[in-house]
C-alpha cells in the first residue's frame, strides 16, 4: 500500500500546494512532539517544528519517491535541526514535561519501553492519579534528557515515535547494527537511571 504522504508529495510536486497543508495537518502533532522530547523544550519544538516544514517545502523538486520513507526524510531534517538548536544554545535543552503535545501510543516490547510510550499519553484519563503521573512523567523526561544525544536521538525514534530499525538507521545514516546497538545501549541506560524511582513508588 502506497504511503499516503509520499503520494501527496508527488501531488505537491505536480504543483498541488493543498497536498503540502494536508502534510503539516498529518505530521504536525508527531513531529512536534519528537522535537519536544529531543530537546526538551516545548516552546522551542513549535518553532522547530515549523522550520521543519518550511525545509521540507523548499525541497519539494528534490524529493524523491521510493528512494525513503516519508518519514524517514522528514525526521532526518527535524533532527539535524534539533542538533544544530541544541549547538548553538552550547548546551543541552532544558527539558520539560508540560504542555508536550498528547498521542497514543501502542504497547510496547518491555515494561521499561512502555513507561516511556505511555508517560506523557494519559494523564488526562487519570485524574485521581495526575500527581502521581506527573511524577513519573518527569522521571522519564529527566532520565531520557540524561542520556547521551548519540543513544537519545535513536531512542526516541523507536520507542516514542515508532519507527522501525531500518527507517531510524536511514534518517541518522548509522548502519543497522549501530542503531539497534546505540538503542539497546540506550534502553539500558534508561532503566539504570529510572531504577531508583520504580523502586520508591
Amino acid at each position: 500500500m502506497p504511503d499516503l504522504d509520499d503520494e501527496l508529495m508527488k501531488q505537491c510536486q505536480q504543483g498541488d500546494m493543498e497536498a503540502f497543508d494536508l502534510i503539516v495537518r498529518r505530521n504536525q502533532v508527531p513531529l512536534v512532539n519528537f522535537i519536544a522530547r529531543f530537546l526538551g523544550d516545548p516552546d522551542a519544538s513549535e518553532d522547530l517544528a515549523q522550520e521543519t516544514f518550511v525545509r521540507m517545502f523548499k525541497a519539494i523538486k528534490r524529493y524523491r519517491s521510493g528512494t525513503a520513507k516519508f518519514s524517514t526524510w522528514m525526521y532526518h531534517i527535524a533532527s539535524n535541526l534539533c542538533k544544530n538548536e541544541l549547538r548553538n544554545r552550547g548546551r543541552r535543552g532544558r527539558f520539560f514535561v508540560d504542555n508536550v503535545i498528547a498521542e497514543s501510543s501502542s504497547g510496547s516490547e518491555s515494561t521499561e519501553e512502555d513507561l516511556i510510550a505511555t508517560a506523557p499519553a494519559h494523564v488526562s484519563l487519570q485524574p485521581g492519579n495526575q500527581l502521581e503521573q506527573k511524577e513519573r512523567e518527569h522521571a522519564v523526561q529527566s532520565a531520557i534528557s540524561e542520556l547521551p544525544e548519540r543513544y537519545r536521538l535513536p531512542l526516541v525514534l523507536r520507542d516514542l515515535q515508532e519507527l522501525s530499525y531500518e527507517e531510524i538507521s536511514d534518517t541518522l545514516t548509522l548502519p543497522l547494527g549501530t542503531t539497534k546497538s546505540r538503542i539497546n545501549r540506550a534502553r539500558l541506560m534508561l532503566k539504570d537511571k529510572l531504577r531508583s524511582f520504580v523502586e520508591s513508588t
